[in-house]
């Protein structure tokens, strides 16, 4: 009898075991979102302390709403900041005051000589939203919103699963550090000599990237998304887009986008064409519009500035990652997304003007 009850507990056991999830890499990575892009991946993962979310304190680098963070070895302190709000963390004496000098309850705490900060008072602070999500493959996701964004957390998450797996594979490969701990501190630390170090190689420039925006249908979500990053961007209509929708082309040039032309598709006469979307944006906003974006291999019109649409375009990944050539990147959808990449590789976003060379 005894043996058959230690038989059935060991069972029992085992069940129990193999019902646990099995460990994944996904522990290994963190990922840190902005409304709809995500500009940080990280090593370092937070964790609950009861009933208290800690966040590495490097999730502020993504400076979520403009929010700042500023850390003084010297004062022994870190700061976050915008224009009219501030936290003021003392972490040799642990405690913390506002703009106005209030002070709170709430705690700094140390793992690994890397500094966390309570997530929901922080957020809470500068108005930000904070949800903790999940990837599909498991990656936790830490999305900072701050009413710009376009997407819902579900949508959000499925957009993005492309950049999570392309980010997963890359860690994979080269693992970065993350930026320097920040620990407490009595003195100032003298710097290591190191004289037989080799200089240290100057980095790359980052890639020139000009985007253009085509397909009326989804140029308000592009908008929104524009806004979030603080850009402003091209966007070429057709004669029957202007027309079905007058709104939108007020909607643009209220928000400061350029706006251009395209061809109707398939159309024999391209100057015909461009010349009744012209006129129609003339009847709409009292302007012309000298930018225009052909298809490859189309005849340049006269008297206007031209741009081409590559037939096989290049992603935003490879446009971001070519930093010896500025590219055109046409996009017809996922604004968001797009932006979110060329954020990542830190690529040097720029408006396509009547001036620009193209490139």
């Amino acid at each position: 009898m005894k043996r058959n009850r230690t038989l059935c507990v060991l069972l029992a056991l085992l069940l129990a075991l193999s019902a646990l999830p099995a460990p994944a890499s996904a522990a290994d990575l963190f990922f840190v979102a902005v409304n709809d892009s995500i500009p940080l991946t990280l090593t370092i993962l937070p964790y609950d302390a009861g009933s208290t979310l800690y966040v590495p304190y490097q999730v502020f680098d993504s400076r979520p709403g403009g929010v700042t963070p500023s850390y003084t070895q010297s004062e022994n302190s870190f700061i976050l900041f915008t224009r009219s709000l501030r936290l003021y963390f003392d972490l040799a004496e642990n405690s913390v005051t506002d703009e106005s000098g209030k002070a709170y309850d709430a705690t700094v705490t140390y793992r690994n000589g890397v500094l966390y900060l309570p997530l929901s008072f922080c957020a809470a602070h500068f108005g930000l939203k904070a949800a903790m999500l999940q990837s599909s493959a498991g990656y936790p996701v830490l999305r900072f919103t701050t009413g710009s964004e376009v997407y819902d957390d579900d949508l959000f998450i499925e957009k993005a699963e492309n950049l999570i797996a392309y980010r997963a594979g890359q860690s994979d490969q080269t693992q970065p550090p993350d930026t320097q701990p920040v620990t407490p501190v009595t003195q100032d630390p003298q710097p290591e000599q190191k004289p037989d170090d080799p200089p240290d190689e100057p980095p790359l420039p980052p890639a020139v990237v000009y985007l253009a925006f085509a397909d009326a249908a989804s140029m308000r979500e592009t908008m929104q998304a524009l806004e979030s990053a603080q850009l402003r961007g091209a966007f070429f209509l057709t004669e029957q887009e202007i027309r079905s929708d007058p709104a939108l082309v007020r909607e643009l040039l209220a928000s400061g986008h350029r706006i251009g032309l395209r061809p109707e598709p398939g159309a024999e006469d391209l100057s015909a064409s461009l010349l009744a979307a012209n006129n129609a944006l003339d009847e709409v906003i009292l302007q012309r519009s000298l930018l225009v974006l052909l298809p490859e291999g189309a005849d340049a019109p006269v008297g206007f500035c031209f741009f081409t649409e590559p037939a096989e375009p290049l992603t935003a990944q490879e446009v971001a990652s070519d930093h010896e050539n500025a590219h055109l990147l046409v996009c017809t959808s996922d604004a968001a997304e797009t932006l979110s990449v060329l954020s990542a590789h830190q690529a040097d976003v720029r408006m396509l003007r009547e001036t620009t060379d193209a490139p």
